[in-house]
């Protein structure tokens, strides 16, 4: 038997059909599962190279290799609170004595009008 161009083949249009039908089934489940295995290892790929960026920050804030901006801003943050905190401590520490002072007047007051008060009662 030869085979070309113009051999011609007696088939079923029936059987023609599900020939047809089966190769576009196996064609479009092919892509479809291409397709989806490229969009898992795109996934897998962006997740490990966020794991790999997420790892070498936290190696490199302790070590202070590496300092993104926003590191850099907490740091000048503290450095300007505990600036603040030393100022408020020392401001404290001289009104101190004052507070003291101030106390001791209201203290001598309070008794100078109490004996005041008594005295006008008729009470000394």
């Amino acid at each position: 038997m030869k085979i070309s161009d113009s051999t011609q083949i007696s088939l079923p249009a029936r059987n023609l059909l599900a020939i047809l039908a089966a190769v576009a089934i196996g064609t479009m489940s092919y892509f479809t599962i291409v397709e989806r295995l490229n969009s898992i290892e795109t996934t897998l790929q962006l997740m490990e190279k966020d794991i790999t960026s997420a790892n070498q920050f936290i190696e490199g804030v302790p070590k202070g290799d590496m300092v993104s901006p926003q590191i850099q801003e907490l740091y000048m943050l503290v450095e300007y609170l505990s600036g603040n905190v030393e100022k408020l401590k020392e401001q404290m520490e001289q009104e101190i004595p004052l507070i003291l002072k101030n106390e001791m007047i209201i203290q001598f007051h309070e008794d100078r009008l109490i004996d005041l008060e008594e005295r006008k009662n008729g009470n000394h």
